[in-house]
């Protein structure tokens, strides 16, 4: 019997499993993770899936254990590992913006610039990215590990912390304030270079990548179409953001048009009132399980 060819790929956990259930569904697979038991489960035959905290992902797919999986690039930089990035998937729920990591003091600290940080301690749960952030600004401090709420234990435990924020507002509500950048996160999808070697697995990875990508973009895009005369196309065209431009149907006898496009669901709600105000009708607003660009 022929062997079935298969490709590894990892799954992260934990924080990650709803949103990434929500994805995998509207890239049109069933998909499930089970924390209990540490299994994912898949309806594809030619993916095993395997759930662990993205740490311990990376270096699985460097060695070759692993074929591939979804990361993010904080975790390859403080793990060190050579991979190769297929794609970037962006934050996993589209409400969230851009993470970033970054070096924070209390406020009315007497730390004013990366200078001030020499001999000072430092806590973070990414001390290798702090390391490598503090030799390229030649600044000697001393860095702790610390993977807990450090927001907290600023002041009282150390002079700054590096820590991935968000919105800004942890920081804000322990009062302290942004002194560096030292990177911008993002969930990617990651391989190493010898599964992408082989023309089977790396078509695999390609493919599910088209399909995660996709799913990830319709989540903060949605469809538009609605009724234009003919009068009204060149105002309407003017207003209509869209991946290419919009497919207009005439309708069947009439001087009207069916037009037909997709846009940010940000832009769509002012787009709408626009449109209302042009004079078009029939205007529908639905969602989408994929875009591909």
């Amino acid at each position: 019997m022929k062997r079935q060819n298969k490709i590894k790929f990892g799954i992260p956990g934990w924080a990650f499993k709803e949103p990434l259930e929500e994805l995998f569904w509207k890239a049109g697979y069933d998909f499930r993770i089970d924390e209990k038991s540490s299994m994912v489960r898949i309806d594809d035959p030619e993916i095993d899936c395997f759930f662990a905290r993205a740490k311990e992902l990376a270096p699985f797919i460097e060695k070759g254990i692993l074929d591939g999986g979804i990361l993010s690039r904080a975790v390859v930089a403080e793990t060190k590992t050579k991979l190769i990035e297929i794609d970037n998937l962006g934050p996993l729920n589209p409400t969230w913006k851009e993470t970033k990591i970054v070096l924070a003091v209390p406020a009315k600290s007497r730390i004013k610039s990366l200078k001030n940080l020499k001999g000072k301690k430092i806590i973070t749960r990414v001390p290798e990215i702090t390391k490598d952030f503090l030799k390229k600004n030649k600044i000697s401090a001393i860095i702790e590990f610390s993977d807990g709420p450090n927001e907290a234990r600023v002041p009282a435990f150390a002079d700054a912390l590096v820590e991935f924020t968000n919105t800004g507002a942890a920081l804000k509500s322990y009062n302290l304030k942004v002194l560096a950048v030292l990177m911008e996160d993002s969930i990617i999808i990651s391989a190493n270079k010898k599964s992408l070697g082989n023309k089977w697995k790396k078509e695999k990875i390609e493919n599910l990548t088209v399909l995660l990508k996709g799913a990830r973009l319709a989540q903060e895009m949605s469809g538009l179409i609605l009724h234009a005369s003919n009068k009204m196309m060149e105002e309407v065209l003017k207003v209509l953001p869209a991946l290419k431009k919009p497919t207009v149907t005439q309708l069947r006898g009439r001087n009207w048009f069916d037009v037909l496009t997709v846009a940010n669901k940000k832009e769509i709600r002012k787009i709408i009132p626009q449109l209302k105000k042009i004079g078009c009708t029939g205007i529908v607003e639905f969602p989408l399980n994929k875009v591909v660009i």
